[in-house]
């Protein structure tokens, strides 16, 4: 999180930025599986979906269960 310094300065300046710690790439994050790829797995086209069986992120190009709400217009 960054942190202001106001006072008698006509523009606020960042004295300090935190970064996240980050996972490098999508596959090191703990909660993304992609070594199953039994519905498509990781090819063109593939989404992540979460798996509350799993647990975890896992790839695949076919979408069972879902909603698409396109919001109000």
């Amino acid at each position: 999180m960054a942190r202001l310094r106001f006072g008698d300065q006509s523009v606020p300046r960042v004295t300090r930025v935190a970064t996240g710690g980050g996972g490098g790439t999508i596959g090191g994050m703990s909660d993304v599986d992609l070594t199953d790829v039994s519905q498509g797995g990781l090819a063109d086209g593939s989404v992540l979906v979460y798996s509350a069986a799993d647990t975890k992120f896992v790839p695949t190009n076919v979408l069972n269960n879902i909603t698409i709400n396109g919001g109000s217009f």
